[in-house]
C-alpha cells in the first residue's frame, strides 16, 4: 500500500534522463581547446577562448597551442599525455594581463580521436590554509570508527570545507535504488536524509560515466552555455567538466531551487557504491583547488569505509567460523545430523537472522524453528537439485514471485538461502534458512506513475515500473515524501551472509562425512569390504575439496600442525603462502558460476604440479587458497611465492578474457606460533597486497612476544 506522508523532502537531486550527448557547449567559468590525439594541431576552441586568456585569437588554421599556453607547457602536456586517458596531475600557468599576472589551471583528457584541453582561472584563495583545512579533516576521517560516523565527518567537512547549501551521501543498493544515509545543511535546501531515490534515476550509463570520470560540477545552471569556433568540428564533450548541463538536468534542478552542484562517485570494490552530491541554492563558484580538496576527501572516507566494511565483515566470519561443528570433540565423537542441528540450530538462526533452519540428507529432513513441512522441502530440494547446479549458494527475499518457488506453499516464509553440501558424487545434501516477512515503510523522494493509467496500481510494493511499463516522475509538494509500504519481502540476503553460509556448509559437509565414517565403522566385522569402498570415498570427502580435488582446509590443517611439531622440535624452516584470487566476485558476476568454478579448477591443478614433492596446496575456502612450503627460508618462500604469481598469469581459462592474477601473503615460522597465528600474518599481509594494488607479493611482519 502506498501513502503520502509528511517528510520534508524534495526531488531527487540525481536525477540524469539524457545520457545521450548533447550539442558541444561548456559552461564560461572555463574554456576548451580541441587538438588532436598527439597533442599537435587545434581542431577547434570554445568561443570564451580569448576572453578568458584576454588575447585576441589568430585565426584557425594558425593556431597552436604553443601561443596558447606557451612553449614549455605545451611540450610539457604533449609528454605527459603520451599513452595516457588524462594528465595524472593539473598543470598551471601564468599570463599577463594589463600589467598583472594571472594563474590558470589546465587538465587535459581523451574523448575519441582528439584531446580536450581544459582552461581554468585560478582565483586566490587569499590566507585561508586549505592544505592544513584539508589535513585536519583527513585526520578526522581517519579516525572514525563505524561507517555513521565516517560519513557524518565527511558530509560536515565538505559542507564547511566549500559552503555548500547541502552535501549529502547517496548510497546504491544491490538493485541500484539511492538511499540518502547522510546529510550535512547550510539552511537554504529542505532535508533529504532517509529517502530514497528510484534505479530508474541512476541509469547504467550514468554510472559508467562516473567511473570514467567521477566527479560532475555545474557552476550555474542559468549561466548562457558557450559554444566552439569553427562550428562544424565541436568536439564530443561526454567526459568534459566544463560541458554545459542537458536542458532536461536544468530544468530539473530548477525544479530543487538549486544552481549550482557539485557530484563526486564513490567506488567500491565492486563498482560504484555511491555518491556525494553537493547542491547550492544561488550560483557557486567553486575553485578547482577546492574541488581537489573535496575529492581527496571522498577518495579518503571511501577508502576508510570499505575497511571498515572489510573489518565488520571478517569479524561476522570469525563468529561463523567459531560456530562451526567440526570442533575436535565432534571428531572424537561425531553426531548424526539431527543431532548437529539441535545442538547448533539457535546459534545459526542468531548468525544467519533467520526464524527457521533445514537440513535435508539423503531424503530425511530435520527442522528446527519455523519452517515448512518435510513434504513441502522435499518438493523445493527436488527443484533446486534440477535448476542450482553449481557449488555456491542460492537465494530469494520473495519466495512467492520466485519462478522456482512461486507455485510452492511457502506459507509465511519470504525469504530463503539454500546452501548444497557435496556430501557424495550422487547427490547433494541442503542446508535451509527461512527468513519471515518484513514489513518496511519506505520514504521516496518521488512518486513513479504509469503513463497508462489502467496499468497503475497504486498498493503495488515496486517502487519503478518494469520495461514494459514507462513511467513519468510526479515530484511532491517540497514538504512531503512519497511514503510505500513494503510487503511479501524479506531481509535481503547480504554477500557476508552468503560467504558465510558456504564455510559453514563445507564444515557441515565434513562433519556429516565424520559421522558417516563413524557409522560404518560400527559395522567393520559384518562388512568389511563395503567398509573398505566406502572408507576410501569418506576419505576423499574428509580430506579434498570436492571441486579442486586438492586438499581441504581440515586436511591443511593437519599437515600445518604436524609441520609446526617438527619445527619446534628440529628447527626445520617452513612458511605458508596464502593466495586469493583478484576480482573473482567480477568472474563470477560477468561469465556466471560455472566458470568461476573452471577457474578455481585449473588455478588449483596448475599450481599443484608445480610445487615440490615436500609441498603441498589446500584450498583455504572460496577462492583463497594456501601452500604449505617445507624446508625453505624467507628468501625462499618469496620467490616460490613470485614464480607461483607470475605463472598463475599466463593461466588460459576457456571463456575467460581477461589475465588471472592473485594477491599472496607470505609468513615464515617463527617461535611459539600456531597454525591460527601463522594464517593470520599470512592473511594481513595478503590483504596489504589487495590493498597496495593486487598482483603482487606481501611478506608478513615479525611479530614480537
Amino acid at each position: 500500500m502506498t501513502s503520502l506522508c509528511a517528510n520534508n523532502s524534495s526531488a531527487n537531486p540525481f536525477s540524469t534522463r539524457a545520457l545521450a550527448a548533447q550539442a558541444a557547449q561548456i559552461q564560461p567559468f572555463g574554456a576548451v581547446v580541441a587538438v588532436d590525439s598527439a597533442c599537435r594541431q587545434v581542431h577547434s576552441v570554445s568561443a570564451n577562448l580569448g576572453a578568458l586568456l584576454d588575447i585576441a585569437l589568430p585565426a584557425p588554421d594558425t593556431l597552436s597551442l604553443a601561443c596558447l599556453l606557451g612553449k614549455r607547457l605545451s611540450q610539457r602536456l604533449r609528454r605527459a599525455m603520451q599513452g595516457r586517458e588524462h594528465l595524472p596531475a593539473p598543470l598551471t600557468f601564468v599570463r599577463q594581463t594589463h600589467g598583472r599576472n594571472k594563474r590558470y589551471q589546465v587538465h587535459a583528457l581523451r574523448s575519441g580521436s582528439q584531446v580536450l584541453v581544459e582552461i581554468e582561472p585560478l582565483q586566490p584563495l587569499g590566507k585561508w590554509r586549505l592544505l592544513g583545512a584539508v589535513n585536519e579533516r583527513l585526520m578526522q576521517l581517519a579516525d572514525a570508527t563505524h561507517q555513521e560516523e565516517l560519513l557524518d565527518n565527511l558530509v560536515k567537512s565538505i559542507q564547511e570545507l566549500t559552503g555548500y547549501d547541502r552535501v549529502v551521501v547517496c548510497h546504491f543498493d544491490s538493485d541500484w535504488h539511492g538511499f540518502i544515509l547522510a546529510e550535512a545543511l547550510g539552511g537554504r535546501l529542505p532535508t533529504l536524509l532517509g529517502q530514497r531515490f528510484p534505479a530508474s534515476e541512476f541509469p547504467v550509463g550514468l554510472r559508467h560515466a562516473y567511473e570514467r570520470n567521477p566527479i560532475r560540477y555545474i557552476q550555474d545552471i542559468e549561466a548562457p552555455a558557450v559554444g566552439f569556433l569553427p562550428k562544424p568540428t565541436a568536439p564530443s564533450l561526454e567526459d568534459s567538466l566544463l560541458r554545459a548541463p542537458a536542458a532536461d538536468r536544468v530544468r530539473y534542478l530548477q525544479k530543487l531551487n538549486v544552481r549550482g552542484s557539485l557530484s563526486l562517485a564513490m567506488q567500491g570494490d565492486a563498482g560504484l557504491w555511491g555518491m556525494v552530491v553537493c547542491h547550492a541554492a544561488t550560483p557557486y563558484p567553486t575553485p578547482p583547488p577546492v574541488r581537489d580538496a573535496v575529492r581527496a576527501l571522498v577518495q579518503m572516507a571511501t577508502q576508510r569505509l570499505l575497511l571498515l566494511q572489510a573489518r565488520q565483515e571478517a569479524r561476522y566470519l570469525q563468529r561463523v567460523q567459531d560456530s562451526l561443528v567440526l570442533s575436535s570433540t565432534t571428531r572424537k565423537e561425531p553426531q548424526s545430523p539431527a543431532q548437529l542441528l539441535k545442538a547448533q540450530a539457535e546459534t545459526w538462526m542468531a548468525l544467519f537472522r533467520a526464524h527457521g533452519v533445514a537440513l535435508w540428507i539423503d531424503g530425511n529432513t530435520y527442522l528446527a524453528g519455523s519452517a515448512p513441512a518435510p513434504t513441502m522441502i522435499s518438493q523445493l530440494v527436488k527443484r533446486l537439485a534440477r535448476t542450482h547446479d553449481h557449488a555456491g549458494p542460492w537465494c530469494s527475499r520473495e519466495l512467492a514471485k520466485n519462478p522456482l518457488t512461486s507455485s510452492l506453499a511457502m506459507g509465511e516464509h519470504c525469504g530463503l538461502l539454500a546452501v548444497p553440501l557435496p556430501l557424495n558424487l550422487e547427490a547433494r545434501g541442503w542446508l535451509l534458512f527461512f527468513r519471515p516477512q518484513q514489513v518496511e515503510a519506505l520514504y521516496w523522494a518521488m512518486q513513479l506513475s504509469p503513463r497508462d493509467p489502467k496499468t497503475h496500481h497504486p498498493k503495488t510494493h515496486h517502487p519503478h515500473p518494469s520495461p514494459s511499463q514507462p513511467s513519468v516522475l510526479t515530484l511532491p509538494s517540497p514538504c512531503a515524501a512519497w511514503c510505500e509500504e513494503v510487503i511479501g519481502k524479506s531481509e535481503a540476503w547480504q554477500r557476508v551472509e552468503r560467504l558465510a553460509a558456504m564455510d559453514l556448509g563445507e564444515d557441515l559437509t565434513l562433519a556429516i562425512s565424520a559421522y558417516e565414517i563413524s557409522k560404518l565403522n560400527g559395522y567393520l566385522e559384518q562388512e568389511r569390504k563395503a567398509l573398505a569402498d566406502a572408507n576410501q570415498r569418506l576419505e576423499q570427502l574428509a580430506h579434498f575439496d570436492p571441486l579442486t580435488q586438492v586438499w581441504n582446509r581440515y586436511r591443511i590443517e593437519q599437515a600445518i600442525d604436524a609441520e609446526l611439531v617438527a619445527a619446534k622440535r628440529y628447527g626445520a624452516q617452513f612458511g605458508l603462502l596464502l593466495f586469493d584470487v583478484d576480482h573473482f566476485k567480477e568472474i563470477n558476476d560477468t561469465h556466471g558460476h560455472a566458470l568461476g568454478d573452471d577457474v578455481l579448477i585449473a588455478l588449483a591443478s596448475l599450481v599443484e604440479n608445480s610445487l615440490r614433492g615436500c609441498d603441498h596446496l589446500g584450498r583455504w575456502g572460496g577462492e583463497e587458497f594456501v601452500v604449505l612450503a617445507k624446508h625453505a627460508d624467507i628468501e625462499a618462500l618469496i620467490g616460490l611465492a613470485e614464480r607461483l604469481r607470475e605463472l598463475i598469469t599466463t593461466l588460459n581459462v576457456e571463456g575467460l578474457h581477461k589475465p588471472l592474477t592473485v594477491s599472496i601473503g607470505v609468513a615464515e615460522w617463527q617461535p611459539d606460533d600456531s597454525c591460527k597465528s601463522m594464517v593470520a600474518r599470512a592473511d594481513k599481509a595478503m590483504y596489504r597486497a589487495k590493498h597496495e594494488g593486487r598482483n603482487r607479493v606481501e611478506v608478513a611482519t615479525r611479530e614480537v612476544s
